[in-house]
Order: C-alpha cells, then structure tokens, then sequence
C-alpha cells in the first residue's frame, strides 16, 4: 500500500496549475522559466514528473537533464543528456535538419568529440569564442522548438557546474518567440548569496519570463488523503497524528507508512507505530537498516562512483561478487525504492541524492579513499583506448583518492581535464581543474617547474571566465616560481599574462610594469616574438601606470621588433597596444597613425575579429576627438557589420555604443536613445555591471539635452543613500546638482574635487569628460579662483572633441568650454578667439547641438563683454541657438536663451517689424525676396530645409500673402528689404500658400 501512496500524486494543485499555465505559454510562443525550490525530499522531482506527463498529453515533447552530485563530470553535463536523449528520438534526416550549422558547434559539448585541447584559448577572443558555442546551442533549441513544443528539465541546479548555468543564461535570453519552457529544481538551503546560481537567477530575471515556486509540506487534507493510498484507512486521528509528525514533509510520509506497512501493528483508529526520525538522512538510514548485509556494501561501492553509476564499472570493484549477485543486490535495492536503472544503457541511478550521499557519507573516510582509487583504475581499463570522455571522472577520483593514489596520475588527468574543458569553452570548469592539480602538486622547489606550467594555464582560463583579480595572483605566484627557477620563459609567459589581466581589469598598472620590466631584463636581448609580446604588454601597463612618455617609446620598440621577426599577428599586437591610452591628448597622433597601419594590416586576411576585438572601438573615440566623425562613423559600422556576421554581443555593443555617442552629437537624439537600449540589451550578456554604466552615461548626456535631468532625481537620492559615489562620477554628480538647482552641494563638492589643482581628477577613460563637467560646475558656480587652473587642464583640447570614455559621450568642442573660462576670468579676446573657433569646429564635425550651445555661451560672453556691436551680434547668436533647440528639443537650453533674450532686451531696444515678423523671420522674408528657394535659403542661414519651410509658412500667414510675390511685394512696402538685396521677385511657382 506505501508504494500506492508513491506513485500517486497527491495535492500540489496550486503548483501545478502554475506549471501548466507557464507550459500553455510557452506552447503559444512565450517561452520562459519556472524553478521549483525546497527542502530535500519535499517533492521537487515527483512533481516535475507529473507536469512531464501532462506535456505528453499536450504534445510537447520533454527532456531531462539532471546536474550531477559529484564534481566528476564532464563540463555542460545536464545539457549533454538533453542533447543526446532529443537525438536519441529523432531520425538521423531529422536530427541533421534540426542541427544544421550548429552540428559541429554542438559536438564540442561531448567529450567523445570535442576538439583537440588548445584549440580554444583563453585570451582576448576567449568571449567570443564562448558566445560563438553558447550561440549555435541556443538556435539549435530554437530549430527544435520550432519542430515540436519542447519542456527541458534541469534537475538540481544548485550542483551545477558554472559553465552550464551560463549557458541557461544564454538560451533564455535568446529563447525570442520559442515554444520553449525550462523547468529547474533546485534546493533553497544549498544556495547561499555567493553561491554561483544565486547570479544566474538574477540575471534569468532581467532576460526571460521566471517564476519561482517554493514547495512546502502537504495540507492536513493533503495528509488525510496520502494515509488512505498508504495505509487503506480513512482514520482522522492517524492522519492528524502524522500531520503532526511529519508537517506533511512527503518523504517522512513516506517513510512512515512504509513503516504503517510493514509492521502491520497500525490500527485505523491509533497512531503511527514510530515517531518521523529527526531529519532527513535519519529517514534514508532506516530504509537502508532494511537492506540484506550483501545488499549494502553494492550500495556503498556504488555511491563512490556517483549519483548515476554504470554497472560495468560497479562489477569491476566487487570482485568477490558475481554479474548476478551484483544484479540481484541492486534489484534489491530497486524494489526498496533506493535505485532506478537510467537512461544510459546498462546505467543506474540512485532515487534521490540524499540515498547516495547518505552511504557516501557513512564510509569511513580511508574506505573512501581506497574506493576512489579503484574506481580510477577501473576506468583507466574501461576507457583503454581513448580516455578523453572520462578525463573528468578520472580527475575527481584521482584527486579524492589522496594519499591511496598516485599524485602524479592525479595531476596529468587534472590537467587534461582542464585542456579539455577550455576546448569546450568551460572556463570556470578548466580552471577548477587546474586548481586541482596544483593542489595535487607538493610543495618542494623541484616541483615549481610544473607548478609554473599549471599556474600558467589556470591565470588564463581565469581570465576566459573573466576572473581577472584572481588571474592577477596565480600569475604572480608563476612568475615566483620562474625566479626560483631562473626561468626566463616561463617569467615571460606569467608577465605577459599578468599585463593582459590588469589591463582588462582597467587597473593601475605599476605592479605589471615591475613584473614585465624584470621579465624583459631576463629575457635574451635578441629579436623574438616573446620579447615583442613583452614589449606590447609593457606598452598598455605603462599607459596604466600614468607615463604615456615610456608607453611611447615601449610601443615603437615592440613595433619595430615585430616587423622584423615577421609575424602579422604580433605586429598586431604592438600596433594596437598604444591605442587603449585614450585619455593622454599628447598621443592623439600616434595613435590614430598606428589604428591606421593596424587595420591595414587586416585588410585582405580573414583577421577582422583582431581590429574589433581589441583596436577599432578605441579607434572611434580617438577618430570622434580628432573631429572626424564621418571616420568615426564608418569604422563603427564596420565594427558593427563584423558583429551582426558573427552575432557576437560584445563587438555588437561596443559599436552601438559608438553609433549612440555620433547621434548624439548630431541632434539626432530619438535614434540614439535607441541605439543606446539596444547597446545595452547586448552588453548585458556578456558584462551587465559595464553595460549599466555605459548606458547610464549616455542617458544622462542625451537626458540632460532634453531638459529631462530631474527625471533622474529619485535615481540620485537612491545613489546618494546608499553608499558613497565612486570617484568617477563625481564630476557629473555636481553637473547634475547644478541643473537641479542644489548649488550648496554642488559648492561642497567641487570644493572637494578641486583640492590639490583638481589632482584627484585620476588619468583614466574618462578624464576629459570629468574636466568638462568640472568647467561647467566652475562657471555655474562663478569660481574664479579655480578657473584658471581648469583652463590651463583643458588647453590640449582647444582645438578637439571632448568624448566621455572609449566611445561613450561626446561633448563637443573643447574650446567651448575654454571660451566660458576665459569668459569668467575676464579674457575676453582669448574667449572670443575659442568660440569663433568651436563655432567652425562643431559645425564641420556636424555637432548640432554644441554648436547651438557655443552659440549660446558665445552670446552669454558678448553680453558680458558689451562692446561697440557685441549686442547685435549676441542676438543673431541666440536667434539661431533657439532655433536649433527648438528643433532638436533641447530645453534646458531653450531656456537659457529665453533667459539671455530677456536680458538682451533690458540694454537694447527691440526692433519691431511690421505684422509682427520676427527677426529671424525678417532675414528669411528678404531672401524670398531676393528669389531664393527654400534650400538655398536654408544653405545661407545654415538651417535645415523643414525649417525654413515653417518660416515660409508663418511670413505667408502674418502678412496675409498668397504667395512669395506677394510676401517680396509686402516687403519692399514695409521697408524691410536691406539696401543690399533689392528685390527680384520670384516666381508664384516657387511658392505659393500650399508649397511653404
């Protein structure tokens, strides 16, 4: 009767009626992810099987994937068994049809036939080269859902390994209009906040469709019913009694009525024959009390191997013990509802995992050891003639083995493991590996040469699974252990590895200029490819380290010593190493000549990914400072060309991110906030803290030109109470209390940020922007005590763009700001000579919107200044900034144009124009007059041609004119024409009333 009450399903209503609510979406086309959460035993899989069934009804088509108890596992485990089950049910026309261009993709996830180790390498397209596979598995799912509905089961999350819960990252943000669900169990108490599914979680909420169920107890109903499928009794004290025992927890239940059963002491009407143990594995040790004494040690063997063990490998450690004595014990063990058989051929399974981490646990730990052992022999004589598909199980039993194995086996098969799992672009599964082995390893000075070897490829494959703090340390301890050695290689090697984890981390450098430094004096002085590459790296830590003058002369040393050693691919390196130094205005030149040479070098070899990856995002802003936005404009579409063919997200956000700083500077603000959500829709994949802050900036320029900035004020109160800004964004934090009228705090903290002549204003991506937010505080707050000092900052951008970052903002001409500077120290003819230059400057980078703002600031400064026709001017000036924010919808500038209108008009008189023309309307009446049309009009005032239609058709309204004859006749009777511009009248087919 208990196994009646097992294999029914009992209560759960609510849960299921979620479940299949999520399926029928996801069957419509909305696909997403529900996660089934609880303590051990409370039911997580029993009712994974019950919505299993229900898909089968509706036509859906269902795989299991279970994440493995024990680290022995190949990497992508779970999705391993998906694949192979949904290719165990398809025909080999269908499966090749449902694969297509991911078949060769897809079989780097079985270590039957992944690619040789090597072959994918951790390093600057180690991202890439995972997006690449994450990529072809996602769509493969896609085809597959496209085919027939599918529900993929993922039990036990909490013991999966990291490279697989990425890679349910990844499917479900790319899961689209799938007919995809993904159920996952997982347990709650196991999953702490550090814990690696803790992040995954996080992120599957920002990309997909999640719920989260959390299974508890059954009802006392619940309880009531369960009793009568076990005990065929409907007694109310009985099932009050377990209630109360149990609080419906289904495998004391279980376990208690097997109890109820099997003693056949229960009456209908008394209570249970024994309390419910204290904890779960007390409910697991009672069942296994049960067993025969020959039944157990099978059991116990089998546990060592794993959660799912192979009988073939089982028999091979009981030696004592024939095939069907084997057999007969794990059947044994089958009907006390311990085991299953799997769905591996000739595999087994233990019902839960807490069965086999119960007789696990209860061996003594040298039994333990012994067994592992064993276990690692067996597979070394089961896998003879190739090995590779159990390198991970031989590494984790090797390693458990301890002092009963052999360290030197132990090490080898770590170390293949991790080969292998970069190959398979399982970084963080690689690197686990490469720690094992280093464990392994003793601790002797003899040992340092292969302790140098694995710390060499553990720093890389923490820098392919982005752990670059950590890369940092393990590269510090190889190069330790080349000094011990005197190994000038293998110092080399740890160096250059060293500088590539610094660099990406975007930290001060001095510490990898020591280590590269010393590498260097090591290294034989001849011509090679190490001391090139020493010499590149040497190049980006020195930039880091805040002397661009020694980056210079690294950079030309490495340069000419890659050409001579002849290999395109390091000739790369040391162009490109001088370009990330974005933030050193004296290197501009440099720069930009060696991105030039660089991508030429890749011109006509298939060695796109190179510039993209590491050269042509830099290369924009550079491009975007120098004033060349149309190059600008083109190597970012090039950039994004190479990441729509690849449908890599990295390289396709860095150049949406660039495209959304150009429109910007254009005016062109609705293209580019959309190009800036869609920058971050692909940033987040692959580096979301990044990805938010290139969006935030980018938000705050576009915002602030709107007029939208106190928008953000609920935003700045969360910042501001949580905990204290990085220093990075200080400068634009006192730009936005200036805009929200809070100067007290904008005063306390450009006090702050100016101390010591702004010397913590830091040498970094963003340091132009922070000086140009710093000179727009200054002259809000009318400082000009420090004015000076943040002109003389700003002097080597008088005659550039100020851009924010890599490519994130641009700000237009710098002389704009030195303009406002001079303005407020009262030099005026300095002031004048930037703007007249920053009005020519954004013009002909197309800047719109600073230029209007140049326009504006150089009216302020006319005003100020008050000379003989400065007046005249300044409203010329302002006519045409308030045009140009008028059209682009810029109103916090708008505003400040009204506001020095109204001062213009209290020192000068206005000049009243008959029917109420306004000046601006005025100058384009007397150039219809003189037979313009409109796009020669539009060229002259500089204006666009929809502009000067809407002109047209408010000069055709208030002089009652039908036509442009008309409008030039009103003109000459009014006086208006200058004495210039006689009139020539058009002709009516040029304009009448309809074509203004």
């Amino acid at each position: 009767m208990a196994g009646d009450a097992e294999r029914r399903f009992i209560g759960r209503r609510s849960e299921l009626d979620a479940l299949q609510a999520a399926l029928a979406r996801a069957v419509d086309g909305r696909p997403g992810i529900v996660l089934l959460t609880g303590e051990p035993g409370i039911g997580k899989t029993r009712t994974a099987q019950e919505l299993v069934e229900h898909a089968g009804r509706r036509g859906v088509l269902a795989l299991w994937g279970r994440c493995p108890e024990e680290p022995g596992a190949p990497p992508y485990w779970p999705w391993l068994q998906l694949v192979r089950r949904y290719a165990a049910l398809h025909d080999e026309g269908t499966l090749a049809e449902t694969l297509g261009a991911a078949a060769s993709a897809l079989s780097a996830l079985d270590p039957q036939q992944a690619s040789v180790p090597g072959s994918a390498q951790a390093g600057p397209d180690a991202v890439e080269a995972r997006f690449r596979l994450f990529d072809a598995i996602a769509a493969f799912w896609q085809r597959a859902a496209a085919r027939q509905p599918l529900l993929l089961l993922l039990d036990d999350l909490h013991r999966a390994d990291v490279p697989s819960l990425r890679l349910l990252q990844f499917v479900m943000a790319e899961a689209g209009a799938s007919r995809l669900m993904v159920l996952g169990t997982y347990r709650d108490s196991e999953v702490s906040r550090r814990h690696p599914l803790s992040d995954t979680l996080a992120q599957l909420h920002r990309h997909a469709q999640v719920q989260r169920l959390l299974l508890g107890g059954l009802s006392p109903a619940e309880t009531a019913e369960f009793v009568v499928a076990a005990a065929g009794t409907a007694s109310a004290p009985l099932a009050e009694a377990m209630y109360e025992q149990t609080e419906g927890h289904p495998l004391f239940l279980t376990e208690l009525a097997r109890d109820l059963v099997q003693s056949r002491t229960a009456r209908s009407d008394g209570p249970p024959a024994r309390r419910v143990p204290r904890g779960v594995r007390d409910v697991i040790g009672a069942r296994l009390n049960r067993l025969s004494p020959a039944c157990v040690p099978v059991l116990q063997n089998a546990a060592v191997i794993g959660r799912e063990f192979d009988f073939a490998l089982l028999c091979r450690l009981l030696d004592e013990l024939t095939d069907e004595e084997c057999l007969a014990a794990l059947e044994e063990a089958r009907e006390a509802g311990l085991v299953d058989e799997s769905a591996s051929l000739g595999g087994y399974q233990f019902t839960h995992a807490l069965v086999r981490d119960t007789l696990y646990d209860e061996l003594p730990a040298v039994r333990r050891t012994r067994l592992h052992q064993r276990i690692a022999a067996a597979l070394e004589a089961l896998h003879a003639g190739d090995l590779a598909p159990a390198l991970s199980s031989l590494a984790h039993h090797c390693h458990a083995a301890g002092p009963a194995g052999d360290p030197a086996k132990a090490i080898e098969y770590a170390t293949r493991a991790a080969e292998r799992a970069t190959a398979m672009q399982a970084h963080e599964e690689a690197a686990r590996h490469y720690a094992l082995a280093c464990a392994t390893l003793g601790t002797g000075a003899s040992d340092d040469a292969q302790r140098g070897a694995l710390l060499l490829g553990l720093g890389e494959a923490q820098i392919g699974a982005g752990d670059n703090a950590l890369a940092l340390a393990t590269f510090a301890d190889a190069a330790g252990c080349a000094r011990r050695l005197y190994d000038a290689s293998l110092l080399a090697r740890a160096a250059i590895g060293y500088g590539n984890a610094q660099w990406r981390m975007g930290g001060e450098g001095s510490k990898a200029v020591e280590l590269i430094e010393e590498a260097l004096a090591a290294a034989p002085a001849a011509d090679s490819r190490e001391r090139a590459s020493l010499l590149s790296s040497l190049c980006r830590a020195l930039l880091f380290s805040n002397r661009p003058q020694q980056a210079e002369a690294a950079y030309h040393e490495a340069v000419a010593m890659a050409r001579r050693v002849d290999d395109p691919r390091i000739l790369f390196g040391a162009l490109s190493a001088i370009v990330p130094g974005r933030w050193y205005p004296e290197g501009l030149a440099v720069r930009i000549e060696s991105a030039r040479q660089a991508l030429a070098l890749v011109q006509g070899r298939d060695h796109a990914h190179w510039a993209v990856s590491t050269l042509t995002g830099w290369h924009a802003g550079d491009l975007m400072e120098a004033g060349d936005t149309a190059a600008a404009d083109e190597i970012s579409r090039l950039h994004l060309a190479v990441g729509e063919r690849t449908r890599e997200p990295f390289i396709e956000a860095v150049a949406r991110v660039a495209l959304a700083m150009i429109a910007t500077h254009q005016g062109r603000f609705a293209e580019a906030e959309q190009l800036a959500v869609q920058a971050l829709r692909c940033g987040e994949r692959f580096d979301r803290d990044n990805a938010a802050g290139i969006f935030g900036a980018q938000m705050f320029t576009l915002r602030r030109e709107q007029g939208r900035l106190r928008e953000l004020a609920p935003v700045l109160k969360q910042f501001l109470d949580s905990e204290a800004p990085a220093a990075a964004w200080r400068p634009g934090l006192a730009i936005l209390y200036c805009e929200l009228g809070a100067d007290d705090q904008a005063r306390d903290l450009f006090d702050r940020l100016a101390a010591g002549g702004f010397a913590g204003v830091v040498h970094d991506a963003i340091r132009a922007a922070s000086l140009a937010y710093l000179a727009e505080v200054c002259v809000h707050l009318h400082d000009v005590s420090r004015a000076a000092t943040l002109y003389e900052l700003l002097m080597p951008y008088a005659e550039r763009n100020i851009v924010f970052g890599a490519h994130t903002a641009s700000f237009g001409a710098g002389a704009r700001l030195l303009g406002m500077l001079a303005t407020l120290l009262s030099r005026y003819d300095d002031a004048q000579r930037h703007f007249d230059f920053a009005l020519g400057f954004d013009e002909r980078t197309g800047g719109r919107p600073w230029l209007a703002h140049t326009r504006c600031e150089f009216a302020a400064m006319l005003l100020r200044r008050s000379e003989s026709g400065d007046a005249e001017r300044a409203a010329s000036l302002l006519t045409q900034a308030l045009d140009d924010a008028r059209e682009l919808g810029m109103q916090s500038l708008e505003a400040r144009v009204a506001q020095l209108q109204a001062q213009l008009s209290t020192t000068r008189k206005p000049e009243v124009h008959a029917a109420g023309l306004s000046a601006r309307e005025v100058q384009v009446l007397r150039l219809v007059a003189a037979g313009k049309t409109n796009q020669e009009i539009a060229d002259a005032l500089c204006r666009s041609p929809a502009t000067v239609a809407i002109h047209v058709r408010n000069i055709l309204g208030k002089t009652q004119a039908a036509n442009r004859a008309e409008a030039a006749a009103f003109a000459a009777r009014h006086g208006l024409l200058s004495p210039q511009e006689p009139q020539k009248a058009p002709s009516p087919a040029l304009g009448g009333r309809g074509s203004g």
